[in-house]
């Protein structure tokens, strides 16, 4: 082992053992989302939202390029 790494060794394993100790014990287990799902049709509106202008915006940019006045 070199220098570097028994000098770290010791941080690492202080985080890993961290983890550990905080994985099992969530205390917000109920409501951990980090948007709101409690209406269900107002999340279907958004995530609709958001996702179709995602999936439109490259067949906006190919309508804009194809129609653009050229120079």
């Amino acid at each position: 082992m070199t220098l570097i790494t028994r000098a770290a060794r010791p941080a690492v394993l202080r985080t890993v053992i961290q983890n550990s100790r905080n994985a099992g014990h969530a205390h917000n287990t109920v409501y951990n989302m980090p948007f709101d799902y409690r209406n269900k049709k107002m999340f279907a509106v958004k995530m609709v939202a958001f996702l179709g202008t995602g999936f439109a915006i490259p067949f906006i940019a190919a309508y804009y390029q194809m129609h653009k006045g050229g120079a």
